[in-house]
């Protein structure tokens, strides 16, 4: 059996090739640019892109189940299709995909993040091959993109106000999850929400942040049109800016704040906690 990893240096697809490799099982990472991967004793690598339809096609000989997570623009449905369409034409088995919680909901077109899942969902539907579906929330590890602000200035900035809890999930436990439907039976068919074991406001992380490194941290709230003149200037596509704001919108309404127990369920453990995700990356958020 081999198992393709797509997106490996990516967020996901990085924890993907980890917990595999904790299972001993053989994976192939399938990655853009080989240098920026950390060189793993029985890992092998496949340079490729979704762009190039021969470079799937090598990536998949003798592949047997796959992870499919694709970059978020404009161009994501079409080319998770021609990796789903490839992967067919290869014979893979089985494809655990990567989409996004509410991704089978009404009203997910009216964001575009969501909305491309679902339609990704749709395709791989639709296609000859068995699949599991992951639909985590929004992730703790997005958290390391305020290590700065909480290390320097004992701060987390966002335009989220008190009122928008979100049931963030850890990666590490998305990654848990994948690595069981690639490599043991009965998970084909299955669609899981993938949730941490509470919803969160900004105000209270910034409370258990405190509680864990033990100074003081506060959450500062940031007019979204600041936000997003922040996110453009940084290098973020004007497509994504704009998709985090949608996010941010649906986020106040409560949407993302609901808990689902499939992470436990799965994993026969309880979800990861905010407190473990701040120990575990407590070097990032100490001062230097």
């Amino acid at each position: 059996m081999t198992i393709l990893v797509t997106g490996a240096n990516g967020t996901t697809g990085s924890a993907v090739v980890r917990a595999l490799v904790e299972r001993g099982a053989p994976v192939r990472a399938l990655v853009r640019h080989p240098d920026k991967l950390a060189a793993t004793p029985g890992v092998e690598v496949a340079i490729g892109d979704f762009d190039d339809a021969d470079s799937l096609a090598a990536a998949l000989v003798g592949v047997d189940h796959a992870y499919l997570v694709g970059a978020s623009s404009p161009d994501q449905v079409s080319q998770e299709a021609a990796f789903i369409d490839a992967a067919v034409a290869a014979g893979v088995e089985h494809i655990v995909a990567l989409s996004v919680i509410g991704a089978d909901s009404p009203g997910v077109e009216a964001l575009r993040f969501g909305a491309a899942h679902q339609r990704v969902e749709a395709a791989l539907t639709g296609a000859a091959i068995e699949h599991t579906l992951l639909r985590p929330n929004g992730f703790f590890q997005n958290l390391l993109g305020q290590a700065a602000a909480i290390s320097g200035a004992n701060a987390i900035f966002s335009p989220l106000s008190p009122a928008a809890g979100v049931s963030y999930v850890d990666v590490e436990d998305i990654a848990a999850v994948a690595a069981l439907a690639l490599t043991e039976p009965g998970h084909t068919g299955k669609a899981y929400t993938l949730t941490g074991p509470e919803a969160l406001t900004d105000d209270e992380i910034a409370v258990r942040f405190t509680q864990v490194l033990g100074r003081p941290i506060a959450h500062t709230q940031v007019p979204l049109e600041a936000t997003k003149e922040a996110l453009a200037g940084s290098g973020y596509p004007q497509w994504n800016v704009d998709g985090l704001a949608e996010l941010f919108a649906f986020y106040e309404t409560g949407g993302a704040a609901g808990v689902a127990p499939d992470i436990e369920q799965v994993l026969g453990r309880p979800a990861r906690t905010i407190e473990d995700f701040i120990r575990a990356n407590r070097s990032a958020f100490d001062p230097s």
